[in-house]
């Protein structure tokens, strides 16, 4: 308590130029907030769970064209051809037909379903056959499993992010309530499970979707002559550096249907980096990093050079204390502790500035100040931003102080004070 005690006189005694320094401080914690609040979402962002796993998935690319030798096939016909062709290959483990319904891909469709009439929720719809969910490995019910649920659009299952936004908006809702086509409440359409949270790309939030299973004749009658996609799982013995040459040259061949050729399988993986190039994230991310980064090394520097300099001019103070019998490791610790406790000065005001702009920017607007990343505002999220910026701070202001007050204690007392 002496210590802190002498420390705020000291702090005191030389208020005008420590009023600067406080000044300073108070800005640079609001802004170094700021940076370890971006990162820190990007980073949690990045690497949080997508709520299904990508490694070992490949997807078909397949052409349509020249001569026919069936001219009564239909596109409807040719896909579901290969896609059992496929799954007796014995390399594959699972593999699913849908339409516009891959993550993350470009292809979406999005429809609209109501509880009680007039509480509706919008979402992505998912076309697919049953074999989606165990290609992706999501999560689903092991109760009610999607390759159970019934084929068409009379049956429905929710993705987590959508049965939330119902739930949000009718506190009652249930897997049991009965939904509907929004704008034709004499429709029926029965929930069957549920699939647990995911994302549809890495910087997205948690997909709202409902998912319909297809069976042949479903997809026969109604996407007779579309574009399908085709994705499979390989079992993870069978893959390697080599699975994607030696399915196109063995595998390919025995999948083509009449005029159906499979030309090539992409891993996700790398389907994911062309969205996200393509969706613009990666340049966005790049530019976010090189703007907190560049931010960051402008703080640090500029406040290093500012305790730099503030211990420098005190040459003749610290010559003095030990030419008075303080040992170095005291004069340290009274220049470290000056040094802390201006920053614990601030803190307090700064975390209040802080906290009041994170609940301005979600309240009354998501702006691109803070809500960059699709990570929920919380007093967590802020304090954890608070530490790190603060640990941030105290470490550059011990850099500050360490260097050039072990260059001062060099020098012998006499000559720092003849030098005065």
């Amino acid at each position: 308590m002496k210590f802190i005690l002498h420390n705020l006189r000291m702090i005191w005694s030389r208020f005008r130029s420590n009023g600067w320094v406080l000044a300073e401080l108070f800005l640079v914690f609001v802004v170094m907030w700021f940076l370890c609040d971006s990162l820190g979402c990007l980073k949690y962002t990045f690497y949080r769970p997508l709520g299904y796993n990508i490694d070992h998935v490949y997807r078909l690319t397949t052409i349509i064209g020249g001569a026919t030798s069936d001219t009564t096939l239909t596109n409807a016909d040719r896909y579901l051809r290969a896609l059992k062709k496929l799954e007796q290959e014995p390399s594959v483990e699972a593999a699913a037909l849908c339409y516009w319904s891959l993550p993350m891909h470009g292809s979406n469709s999005y429809s609209s379903l109501a509880a009680q009439d007039t509480i509706g929720v919008n979402a992505r719809i998912i076309n697919t056959t049953g074999g989606y969910i165990d290609v992706f490995r999501m999560s689903d019910d092991p109760q009610r499993p999607f390759v159970e649920t019934p084929s068409g659009w009379d049956n429905v299952m929710l993705s987590q992010a959508a049965f939330d936004r119902f739930q949000k908006r009718m506190p009652t809702f249930s897997l049991d309530t009965p939904l509907s086509k929004y704008g034709d409440s004499t429709s029926v359409v029965t929930q069957g499970g549920k699939i647990e949270a995911f994302r549809t790309y890495r910087y997205g939030s948690d997909a709202p979707c409902f998912f319909y299973r297809m069976d042949e004749n479903l997809i026969k009658r109604h996407f007779t002559d579309e574009w399908a996609q085709i994705v499979f799982r390989v079992k993870p013995a069978a893959d390697g550096p080599d699975y994607r040459t030696n399915f196109i040259r063995e595998i390919a061949p025995r999948l083509d249907v009449d005029d159906l050729f499979v030309a090539d399988a992409v891993p996700y993986t790398e389907q994911q980096l062309q969205f996200e190039v393509m969706n613009g994230d990666t340049d966005k991310v790049n530019s976010q990093a090189i703007v907190v980064l560049f931010l960051l090394v402008n703080v640090f520097l500029g406040l290093i050079g500012t305790f730099w300099f503030r211990t420098r001019r005190r040459r003749s103070e610290i010559a003095l204390r030990l030419a008075m019998g303080s040992t170095k490791n005291q004069v340290f610790r009274l220049l470290a502790g000056e040094g802390l406790l201006l920053l614990a000065l601030v803190t307090i005001p700064a975390m209040i500035i802080c906290y009041n702009i994170g609940i301005a920017e979600f309240t009354i607007g998501r702006t691109e100040l803070i809500s960059t990343w699709p990570v929920e505002w919380s007093f967590v999220r802020f304090l954890l931003g608070s530490l790190a910026a603060w640990f941030l701070i105290a470490l550059m202001v011990m850099v500050g102080i360490w260097f050039p007050a072990r260059q001062a204690m060099k020098i012998q007392p006499a000559e720092a004070l003849h030098e005065e």
